[in-house]
């Protein structure tokens, strides 16, 4: 029960966050193409945020598992931030 508990913050906590940074992306970029890059900072930020929250959840994240927290908070935000493009 531990272990399931343990993916589901490790996985749940960064696609929540990417969602979150796809929307700031959004919002702070606007119709500018030149600030795309202030979107993937943005992105950058909160996955490092992700370095002080997820222990506080009582999870211990090892070196190979900010592969996949990285690549789950790139997918939220890829998608959250595509999706409000074409709206």
């Amino acid at each position: 029960m531990e272990m399931e508990r343990e993916g589901l913050i490790k996985t749940l906590v960064p696609l929540l966050f990417g969602v979150v940074a796809g929307i700031i992306s959004f919002f702070v970029t606007g119709d500018v193409r030149k600030r795309d890059p202030l979107g993937i900072i943005i992105l950058v930020f909160l996955i490092y945020i992700n370095k002080f929250l997820i222990p506080r959840f009582g999870v211990e994240v090892e070196g190979k598992d900010w592969i996949g927290i990285g690549f789950m908070a790139f997918a939220g935000w890829y998608i959250a931030w595509t999706f409000l493009l074409n709206a």
